[in-house]
């Protein structure tokens, strides 16, 4: 196997590891697209929507769950997320010409996504497309764009529909208004603290791979704020990029059902804390799974003091990838941004779809 530091070094310019641009990407895209983002959440609070809609197929579902979480925590906007071709197949009653409908694809080519934005466009809906590349299909398409020159495709768009609910929150004066406020204010302060997570992170992240080496499925548990996160990792990055089995299971719902596979087997189970409402359940769930024989992999926001509960996500996601870099690396996987089948055109369909 070639030397780990060279293949690390090669790593951190892939699609994949974002984590070492992370700073400064994130402080650009806040300072390039923030005023787009607050004018989005002013016309909401002014009444010219009623319903949002967070759209998004894969990975770039989980960062439009966190956009679901944070309108319903602090708004009373009413709000859903879909994968992108349930917009389309449930077709939504309440999808109409006063819907406010994000949509996140990082190619901008995303088969599913750009159905769904056609679907929402066909009925007069005010579409914004979340993606890095233009020109793009979706960017023909859409009615405003949101766009990114960065490789980031969970925090920019986590960081776009993150702005919206908390401005949105602080322009209705919602319900837990001052936490909301509280946030916001922190979004200044969030590339700092992923630089340093990204400095200090690495040694860590050896370790827990070296330790989970011989895992063949991940289990994630996460719930609340954490919840997106757990599913990007368990499905998107895990299976997608060690190549290994993956699931996520919500905290609680461990609780029912699942707990049972305890008796006969041992679960490698990737364990998401927060500091909101959903960590004593966490802890709860780990605690069993452990007394019986898990191996336990935690991931603790508070690990980052004064870090804001609902911001976890945007942290958490980068020690889970040195955790992850390390994974492939040692697995023999040394080509990080590699696919057998996604981006070859044996997945998608369309003239203009190139992802899957």
């Amino acid at each position: 196997m070639p030397d780990l530091s060279a293949l690390v070094d090669a790593a951190r310019t892939s699609e994949l590891f974002t984590a070492p641009r992370l700073e400064t990407d994130l402080a650009v895209f806040l300072g390039d697209q923030g005023d787009r983002i607050r004018q989005l959440a002013r016309r909401a609070a002014a009444g010219e929507f009623d319903h949002v809609f967070f759209v998004g197929s894969g990975g770039s579902w989980s960062n439009m769950y966190t956009g679901k979480y944070l309108v319903d925590r602090y708004t009373n906007l009413p709000a859903d997320v879909l994968n992108s071709y349930d917009l389309v197949w449930r077709n939504p009653a309440r999808l109409s010409a006063r819907s406010l409908v994000f949509l996140a694809s990082y190619s901008g080519a995303t088969e599913d996504t750009l159905a769904a934005l056609r679907h929402a466009n066909a009925v007069g809906a005010h579409t914004v497309a979340i993606a890095r590349r233009r020109p793009s299909p979706m960017a023909a398409d859409a009615a405003e764009v949101v766009d990114y020159d960065s490789t980031a495709l969970y925090i920019l768009p986590l960081a776009a529909v993150t702005l919206f609910a908390l401005t949105l929150a602080r322009e209705t004066e919602g319900p837990h208004r001052d936490e909301a406020e509280a946030a916001l204010a922190q979004l200044p302060e969030l590339p700092h603290m992923l630089g340093r997570a990204y400095r200090e992170g690495e040694a860590a992240g050896l370790e827990q791979a070296r330790r989970f080496l011989g895992s063949t499925a991940m289990t994630v548990l996460a719930s609340g704020p954490l919840y997106g996160l757990g599913y990007k990792f368990a499905l998107t990055v895990f299976m997608e990029n060690i190549r290994v089995s993956g699931s996520i299971i919500e905290a609680a719902e461990f609780r029912h059902g699942p707990v049972e596979a305890l008796e006969r087997s041992r679960l490698d189970i990737v364990a998401l804390l927060g500091t909101d409402e959903s960590r004593p359940m966490t802890e709860r769930s780990v605690r069993v799974a452990r007394d019986s024989g898990a191996r336990i992999l935690a991931f603790d926001a508070a690990d980052y003091p004064g870090l804001h509960p609902q911001l976890a996500p945007f942290v958490l996601l980068v020690p889970l990838q040195w955790f992850t870099v390390y994974s492939a690396l040692l697995r023999g996987i040394t080509d990080l941004d590699e696919r057998v089948f996604m981006g070859h055109r044996v997945l998608a369909t369309g003239r203009d779809a190139t992802w899957p």
